[in-house]
C-alpha cells in the first residue's frame, strides 16, 4: 500500500515538474509589443508591383491591412505609412510524377517594406522579405491548378503579413 502511494507521489511530482519546465520562457509573439515609435495609427496604401504578374498588389496589400487592423487603427489619415513593393513572384516545380509531370510547385514572393512617419522619417525598413508556399497541382485541370495557386498565394501573403507584424512588435 505504501509503495503505491509513493509511486503516485512520484508520478504527480514528475507531471508537475514537466509542466513547470515546459512553460519556462514561453511567450506569445507580439503580445505586449508596440509598433516602432509607439505608432497607433497606420496608413497602408496599395503596394507597388514590380513583377510581371498582374493584379497581385491588391491581395498582398489586403493581407497586410487585415493583419495590422487587429493591432493599430488602419486609416488614410494616420501618423505613419507602411509602403510596400512586391519585388518578385515566381513559380518553381518542386516535385514530379513518375511520368515527369509537375505535381507540386513552390510559389515564392519577395517584398520590401518601409514605415515612414508623417514627416518622412524612416521608422522601420526591411528590403528583402522572402517567403514561399508549396501547393499541389492537377496537370489535367488547368482551372484547378489556377485555384490552387491563388489559394497558396493568399495563404502566403497572410503568413508573410503576420510574420512582418510580429517582427515589428518584437523590435526586430
Amino acid at each position: 500500500m505504501k509503495m503505491r502511494a509513493d509511486k503516485r507521489f512520484i508520478g504527480w511530482f514528475l507531471l508537475a515538474a514537466c509542466t513547470f519546465i515546459s512553460g519556462c520562457g514561453y511567450h506569445i509573439s507580439g503580445i505586449g509589443g508596440r509598433l516602432p515609435a509607439g505608432i497607433e495609427s497606420l496608413s497602408i496604401p496599395v503596394f507597388a508591383n514590380s513583377t510581371s504578374k498582374p493584379d497581385i498588389e491588391a491581395v498582398v496589400t489586403g493581407a497586410f491591412v487585415n493583419e495590422f487592423v487587429t493591432t493599430v487603427n488602419v486609416s488614410d489619415n494616420a501618423e505613419a505609412r507602411l509602403l510596400g513593393e512586391i519585388r518578385s513572384y515566381s513559380l518553381t516545380p518542386v516535385s514530379y510524377t513518375k511520368k515527369d509531370v509537375t505535381q507540386e510547385y513552390r510559389l515564392r514572393l519577395s517584398i520590401s517594406l518601409k514605415m515612414l512617419s508623417r514627416d518622412g522619417r524612416v521608422l522601420w525598413q526591411e528590403d528583402s522579405i522572402e517567403d514561399y508556399e508549396d501547393f499541389q497541382v492537377n496537370a489535367s485541370d488547368i482551372s484547378a491548378t489556377r485555384d490552387a495557386e491563388l489559394k497558396a498565394f493568399k495563404k502566403l501573403t497572410s503568413d508573410t503579413a503576420r510574420l512582418v507584424k510580429e517582427r515589428m512588435l518584437e523590435g526586430f
